[in-house]
């Protein structure tokens, strides 16, 4: 008698490095574009430079997220350091939660809250996949 053994299937890891390379690009285009109107929405006392700043640091973190996306096997200092990244993405999304509450919008705190949780769960995908990248 045959068993078969379904699994459920894999989600290609190379394919998260592929859309975290888009949304990131795209999002820094956005805050480099509009970082002054979000600022405002937002509610906060940081100045729009601020935004604009993370909006400059967006291209090249989405440049090294497709170059991961395109190495069939990046080194394993090179996933984790991309993992890093995005782990001290969402600490800095708690603390800017943390100490900017009280001057935030409900907007303001929903996009903060709403991009932080994104990349908790791009980060949750990415260390899935980090074997399958070895």
């Amino acid at each position: 008698m045959t068993t078969m053994i379904q699994t459920s299937p894999r989600l290609d890891p190379h394919l998260v490095y592929g859309v975290d390379a888009i949304v990131s690009a795209a999002m820094g285009i956005a805050l480099l574009v509009l970082a002054e109107p979000l600022t405002q929405m937002a509610g906060w006392s940081l100045p729009s430079g601020f935004l604009w700043t993370i909006g400059l640091l967006l291209l090249p973190w989405a440049a090294f997220n497709a170059w991961i996306a395109r190495t069939g096997h990046p080194a394993q200092g090179v996933v984790r350091g991309n993992i890093m990244g995005d782990i001290a993405w969402v600490g800095g999304s708690i603390a800017l939660i943390l100490l900017h509450a009280p001057s935030l919008s409900p907007l303001g705190l929903v996009l903060l809250a709403g991009q932080g949780i994104a990349v908790a769960g791009v980060l949750a995908l990415k260390l899935a996949g980090a074997r399958a990248l070895a």
